[in-house]
């Protein structure tokens, strides 16, 4: 539901906020004043192509805010989706300037097709000019299979057992042709054979790398080793074992005379013993270094063939791991693959028949809804003065099991196309041929009468859904939209007072001069004020009594009406 629609320089609008409530929400007033601009402003905000021309003369922005709220649970599924932070309300901004335009959900910029997807489910525009969603076949099919309560277990079962068909399909693709085959199995023997081969084992890649290192930097590593030792003991008073040896002499020699000199000395003992351990662990490394027990040209080579495989087939042990078991696995397959092909084909076969068996169920069910469905829309037709109307659905069905098969789609075989024919003796056309824009903003309010309990979308918005009638026409199209409003919010221009009697809230759209310019002003009346706009859409003078009484027994009329929707 709409909680409020904020505008900002489109137009004759220099600043506009409208709180709408529950159920029906009336937009009236003067030809001109500015009411289709707000439904310009709200099909801009809800995604509609940014028209710069909108924008208030004299000024370089324009900005329109609209605030839903309760919020259903495939609104909140579609946010998290596009990773847009969830709160009690939806707010969605869009700003207008010369060259660009900036939506956002939640203070997030998005894109418009992002924005499109979100309010396709929390609101529906229908104007004379914006049906061509209806038009689309895949609507039509939707609006079909929603009508009916029982097709949805059925279409879920026939979607399974497509998914099931398809892969099925896929396994058998793999065997493609007897000389692919050979080639693949050819390819995949020759991969398994190199790899199982060369494959390395953990850490042997890194182990080549430094003995190969240790081979080149040899002179280098024994002239570090010999000088190390020498410093440590090298038989001359300078190395560091007879260096150390000396100090703790000459402590030795006046402990004595200070006590705390006995814990240093120990320490320098201690010392002395790992510096001893250090030095003869060189001299065993000096003694045992040499380079003969490596072979450089095996350690090249070893080297080279581990980087090939890992250039082909991976670049871990891991992932050559998992290509060598893709490769076995699609070998074993290959090489088994006449007994695979029978099993996979009669396979296929059972889930053909059962897929077939799913899509004539499914036909059959959207067959017997679609009458009841044609018969409910010629009633409100009817009742909306469309009484020579006669409106069916044709659904094209293969007859064929063959052409079943060679017409599968996610939503079945069947074709939907919605008929019409609209006045008497004219054959039934597709809907899109010939109804004209009067006719599809009736046949819209009969759609949304017929499926208005299982429609989740929380607000509906019809702009002058009475254009061409009047009367006791006009009384049935009022009754319509009530009752679309006793279960969500709708929002509706008129110029008829039958409608807007109506209305929960009524609202007057003016047009008003202020200091040298034009500006658009919504206020929502009370109870004396919609009397006296009801006065005005009824053609009657201000101070008429008989204009009054008219109005008042209008609101009884709708207020007589209201109630029996509740009982």
């Amino acid at each position: 539901m709409i909680l409020s629609l904020n505008i900002k320089n489109i137009a004759l609008i220099e600043e506009l906020s409208i709180e709408l409530g529950k159920g029906l929400n009336i937009l009236s007033g003067e030809t001109g004043a500015g009411k289709s601009i707000i439904i310009d402003s709200l099909n801009f905000v809800l995604g509609d192509r940014a028209d710069h021309s909108l924008i208030r003369h004299g000024e370089k922005i324009a900005r329109v805010e609209v605030v839903f709220d309760d919020i259903n649970p495939e609104v909140i599924s579609t946010l998290e989706d596009l990773s847009i932070e969830i709160d009690d309300v939806i707010v969605i901004t869009r700003v207008m300037s010369e060259g660009r335009s900036i939506c956002r959900i939640n203070s997030q910029i998005v894109n418009l097709s992002a924005l499109r997807k979100v309010v396709g489910l929390l609101v529906d525009v229908h104007s004379q000019n914006e049906h061509q969603s209806l038009m689309k076949a895949s609507t039509q099919l939707k609006i079909l299979d929603d009508f009916s309560p029982h097709t949805q277990k059925i279409k879920e079962e026939y979607q399974l057992e497509l998914q099931k068909y398809y892969e099925i399909q896929a396994n058998l693709e793999q065997y493609s042709t007897l000389e692919d085959r050979e080639r693949a199995i050819d390819l995949l023997s020759y991969q398994i054979e190199e790899i199982t081969k060369a494959m390395p084992r953990e850490g042997e890649e890194q182990e080549l790398i430094n003995s190969r290192s240790r081979y080149y930097n040899f002179q280098k590593i024994n002239q570090a080793l010999t000088y190390a030792s020498d410093y440590l003991d090298s038989g001359m008073t300078l190395g560091a074992l007879s260096l150390i040896s000396k100090a703790i002499d000459e402590l030795k020699s006046i402990e004595t005379y200070d006590d705390s000199l006995i814990s240093l000395i120990e320490r320098l003992e201690s010392v002395e013993i790992e510096v001893d351990d250090i030095s003869q662990t060189l001299k065993e490394k000096l003694s045992s270094e040499g380079i003969d027990d490596i072979n450089i040209d095996t350690i090249e080579k070893r080297l080279d063939e581990i980087r090939l495989i890992k250039k082909k087939y991976g670049k871990t042990i891991e992932e050559i791991e998992n290509f060598l078991n893709e490769a076995s696995e699609r070998l074993d397959m290959l090489l088994n693959c006449e007994k695979n092909i029978e099993k996979l084909q009669k396979q296929l076969k059972e889930s053909g028949l059962m897929l077939i068996q799913k899509a004539k169920a499914l036909h059959k069910i959207r067959h017997e809804s679609s009458n009841r469905f044609s018969n409910s829309i010629v009633k409100h037709l009817k009742d909306l003065g469309m009484t020579n109307t006669v409106f069916m659905i044709d659904l094209n069905f293969p007859e064929d099991d063959k052409d079943i098969l060679n017409n599968l789609t996610i939503n079945g075989v069947d074709k939907v196309e919605f008929l019409w024919s609209p006045n008497l003796g004219e054959p039934v056309k597709p809907l899109a041929k010939i109804a004209s824009g009067g006719e599809l903003s009736r046949f819209m309010l009969a759609l949304k009468n017929v499926i208005a309990d299982i429609d989740d979308i929380g607000t509906l918005v019809f702009d002058e859904i009475d254009s061409g009638i009047s009367g006791k026409i006009a009384k049935e199209v009022a009754k319509k939209l009530c009752y679309i409003a006793s279960a969500r919010q709708v929002l509706a221009i008129t110029h008829l007072p039958q409608l807007a009697s109506m209305a929960d809230c009524h609202y007057l759209i003016e047009k008003r001069e202020e200091q040298g310019k034009t500006r658009t002003g919504v206020t929502l009346l009370n109870k004396q004020n919609s009397l006296k706009e009801l006065m005005r859409l009824s053609g009657s003078k201000e101070d008429s009594q008989a204009g009054l009484n008219h109005a008042k027994e209008l609101k009884e009329w709708a207020d007589e009406y209201k109630k029996s929707l509740k009982k």
